[in-house]
């Protein structure tokens, strides 16, 4: 016998499970962008773009996103708890006065970012996997001929590309 409620406490079921999958989707963004870094504690760089905002610093953000790493997603009262007991924020009246909610809502600002920036990075990482193996596919001759016909323009993106990883792979080996 089936329970006249059954659809209703179905949906139920999947939504809380959607909520689940989505906290673990969250916490393997973040832990991928900490993996980055050596010492995310004070390396850590958040890409903003254009939203930055006026009220939280970086170093504040820094710290959001490791504590959330550390204490899980949707931890907001032991976050608050965090802040108000790190010495780095003993003055930081600002940050030590935010509510739980937000907290949270700057974390979710910090989230999309995250998880904005490491599709970012896959891309630029298959690009280069991509075009490896066609430098491994290409004869002598024809690596030439390629370099010719390419545009100025996507010469100096690919080679400001490698430049990058040139840097950035230096910073996480220190």
């Amino acid at each position: 016998m089936i329970p006249p409620d059954y659809d209703r406490i179905i949906k139920n079921i999947e939504r809380g499970e959607a909520r689940i999958s989505r906290k673990d989707e969250i916490m393997k963004a973040i832990g991928k962008k900490l993996d980055r870094y050596k010492n995310p504690w004070l390396e850590l760089k958040i890409q903003y773009g254009q939203n930055k905002g006026k009220l939280y610093n970086e170093e504040c953000d820094r710290f959001m996103i490791c504590m959330v790493h550390k204490l899980g997603y949707g931890n907001w009262d032991e976050l608050k708890a965090a802040f108000r007991t790190s010495p780095l924020f003993r003055f930081d009246w600002f940050v030590k006065s935010r509510t739980t909610q937000e907290l949270a809502r700057r974390c979710d600002t910090l989230i999309r970012l995250v998880e904005k920036e490491n599709q970012e990075y896959d891309e630029r990482e298959r690009q280069a996997r991509k075009e490896k193996k066609l430098a491994k596919n290409l004869t002598p001759s024809k690596r030439a001929l390629a370099r010719q016909t390419e545009s100025p323009s996507s010469l100096k993106k690919r080679k400001q590309l490698t430049m990058d990883d040139y840097v950035t792979s230096g910073k996480r080996r220190k």
